[in-house]
C-alpha cells in the first residue's frame, strides 16, 4: 500500500458488467514475479511496480506482463508488515507511465498467509491513488493491480481501472512449455458443470492425459484461423476433446472442390445460394458433437480487428491457413500479445499420377522464438500479391510488359500469380489432427510439441524428417517488444489494406433453426 495520511474508506466499484480483463504472462516472468513478492512470506508483504501491453476489446481488456520496475534500496519500507511504496519510487513509476512507448504500469504485492486474496480497505485506497495517477500521467492508459498468494497454483485477484470504471481480472493465463488458466480467487471455479452420473465422452482422452483434463479443456479457449482442409479436422478432434469454447475464423464460403477435404461439409450445402461459409460448417459441427461448447464465428480474415479481439482471448491458436500473410500475422499475435500459435502447412506436388511429395510443415509460434522472417519463411513477393487490389495487378503487369518491351527485368514489378498449393483430404486431415494433439499436450501438460518448427514427407523412407536449426537474423526486431499488444503496431509487418472490407461479420453463434434448410434453399 502506498504511505498517504488519509484513508478514503468507500469501496471500489469492481463491475463484470463493463467487461472483464485476462492476464497474459509468461512462465518465467511469472516465476521471477513470485521469488519477489514473497520474499517476506509467510507474515509481510512485498510488492513492486509492473508494465503491460494491453489491447482494450468489446468484451473488455487483454493486458500482457512486460517486465517488473523492480524496487531499489529505499524504495519500499522493510520495517512495515505492508507493502509501503516510497514517494519517489511511485514518481518514477507515474513518469514511467508517461514514456512514448504506449506501455502502461499497473502494480502486484502479496498478502501474508492467510490472509487471502480479497483486497482491504488499503488496498482501495492505494489503488484509487495510483488509478488516478496512472491515468493522468499515461493520458489515458489502463491501470491494473494485482495481489498474489503462495500456493501450488497461482492464487490471485486482480482489477483494472480503465476509462473511469473498474474490471475484475477474470483469468490468469501462464504461457511456456504448459499454457496453465487459473481463475481469480474472488471468481472461484466453476463445480459441478461436468456430468459425472455418466462416462465421459472423453473418458479414454482422460486415462492417456490425466484426470484433471477435462476440467482444463472445458474452461479452454482455442482460436482456429482457416477452417479448411487443416482447420476443420483440427476442430473436430478439439471438439471431441470436449473445448469449451472457440473461436473460428476463415473468410470463405465453402465451394464444391472443398468437399473432399473438410470436414462437417456435406452435398446438401452445395445446393445453398449462396454456400454456407466455412466457419458455419465449423460452428455446426462443433455443436453436433458438443451442443454445450461456445463459438465464435467470424467470416473474416486474421488482419481484421474485431478478428484480433477475440484472438487475444484464446489459451492457444491455431494457424491453419495457406496465406503468407496469414502467418506472419500469427507470428506477431503470439509475440506482441503473448497467444502461442501453431501453424500448420501441407504441400503436394506430382504429375501423370505420380506423387513426388507429400510434405508437412508445423511451426510452433510463441514469444522468444525466432519469427516467421528469421525462418526464412516469408515470400515477401506472395504476401505482397495476397494483399494487392486487382487494380494493383493490373498495373503491375503492365508495368511489367512496358519493362520487358525496353530490355529491362520485368520481375521488379511483376512475377505473376504465385502456384496454388495443391492439398488432399487424406493429408489435410492427417495434418490436422497433429497440430489438435499438440494443442491438446499444451493445454493439459501432459505432453509438448517435440521441435519448435520440423516437416515430414509421408511417402519417404523415414517420413523424411527435418527439423532445421532456428537462429535469430541478427538484426530483427522480433526479440524486442514481446507483450507490448496494440503498443507494438508500428512495427508490425502486415496491416489490413484499405481496399478490404473493415471488419469481418460475426455469423450467430448457433444455428438459426427457423432458416430454410441448405437443400431447398436453391
Amino acid at each position: 500500500m502506498a504511505s498517504r495520511h488519509r484513508l478514503n474508506v468507500e469501496r471500489l466499484n469492481v463491475s463484470h458488467e463493463h467487461g472483464i480483463g485476462i492476464l497474459r504472462i509468461r512462465y518465467e516472468d511469472l516465476k521471477m514475479l513470485e521469488k519477489h513478492v514473497f520474499q517476506r512470506y509467510p507474515h509481510r508483504e512485498w510488492g513492486t511496480f509492473f508494465r503491460f501491453g494491453y489491447r482494450r476489446t468489446p468484451w473488455g481488456i487483454a493486458i500482457c506482463y512486460v517486465d517488473g520496475l523492480w524496487p531499489g534500496p529505499g524504495d519500499l519500507d522493510r520495517q512495515s508488515s505492508l507493502t509501503k511504496f516510497d514517494e519517489c519510487y511511485a514518481r518514477r513509476a507515474f513518469h514511467e507511465s508517461n514514456r512514448i512507448d504506449g506501455l502502461a504500469v499497473g502494480v502486484v504485492h502479496s498478502h501474508p498467509m492467510g490472509c487471502r486474496v480479497s483486497p482491504s480497505e488499503l488496498d482501495d485506497d492505494m489503488d484509487r491513488y495510483f488509478a488516478s495517477e496512472m491515468t493522468s500521467f499515461g493520458r489515458g492508459a489502463p491501470y491494473c493491480s494485482l495481489i498474489l498468494e503462495r500456493s501450488e497454483v497461482p492464487n490471485f485477484s486482480g482489477r483494472i481501472h480503465d476509462r473511469g470504471r473498474w474490471l475484475p481480472v477474470e483469468s490468469l493465463i501462464c504461457v511456456g512449455a504448459s499454457v496453465d488458466r487459473w481463475r481469480s480467487q474472488l471468481r472461484p471455479e466453476i463445480t459441478g458443470v461436468l456430468d459425472s452420473s455418466h462416462e465421459s465422452p472423453s473418458a479414454r482422452l482422460q486415462q492417456v492425459l490425466g484426470i484433471g483434463s477435462e476440467q482444463r479443456l472445458s474452461d479452454a479457449t482455442v482460436g482456429v484461423v482457416g477452417n479448411s482442409g487443416t482447420g476443420s479436422p483440427a476442430i473436430e478432434v478439439l471438439a471431441r476433446a470436449r473445448v469449451g469454447r472457440f473461436v473460428l475464423v476463415d473468410p470463405e464460403r465453402l465451394s464444391r472442390s472443398n468437399l473432399e477435404r473438410v470436414h462437417g461439409s456435406e452435398w446438401r450445402h452445395l445446393a445453398s445460394v449462396p454456400p454456407p461459409y466455412k466457419v458455419e460448417l465449423a460452428r455446426d459441427l462443433i455443436l453436433s458433437i458438443n451442443p454445450q461448447a461456445e463459438v465464435i464465428p467470424l467470416a473474416g480474415n486474421i488482419l481484421h480487428a474485431n478478428a484480433l479481439d477475440e484472438l487475444v482471448k484464446c489459451d492457444f491458436i491455431l494457424g491453419c491457413t495457406d496465406s503468407t500473410h496469414g502467418r506472419v500475422a500469427l507470428d506477431e499475435i503470439a509475440r506482441h500479445y503473448l497467444v502461442p500459435v501453431i501453424d500448420v502447412g501441407v504441400r503436394m506436388n506430382g504429375s501423370d499420377g505420380s506423387v513426388t511429395e507429400q510434405l508437412v510443415n508445423l511451426s510452433a509460434f510463441a514469444p522468444g522464438l525466432p519469427c516467421s522472417f528469421c525462418r526464412g519463411a516469408v515470400d515477401a513477393y506472395a504476401m505482397s500479391y495476397e494483399l494487392m487490389s486487382e487494380c494493383e495487378r493490373e498495373a503491375k503487369a503492365r508495368y511489367a510488359e512496358e519493362a520487358k518491351a525496353t530490355g529491362i527485368n520485368a520481375d521488379q514489378y511483376w512475377k505473376g500469380q504465385p502456384p496454388q498449393l495443391h492439398t488432399v483430404g487424406y493429408l489435410t486431415t492427417t495434418s490436422g489432427a497433429m497440430v489438435a494433439g499438440y494443442v491438446l499436450g499444451a493445454l493439459t501438460g501432459s505432453f509438448r510439441i517435440p521441435h519448435p518448427e520440423f516437416q515430414f514427407d509421408i511417402g519417404k523412407p523415414s517420413l523424411g524428417f527435418v527439423a532445421p536449426p532456428l537462429e535469430f537474423y541478427p538484426d530483427c526486431s522480433c526479440r524486442n517488444q514481446i507483450g507490448w499488444g496494440d503498443a507494438a503496431l508500428l512495427s508490425k509487418n502486415v496491416s489490413l489494406p484499405p481496399h478490404w472490407s473493415r471488419r469481418a461479420i460475426r455469423l450467430p453463434d448457433r444455428p438459426n433453426t427457423t432458416e430454410v434448410p441448405f437443400a431447398e434453399t436453391a
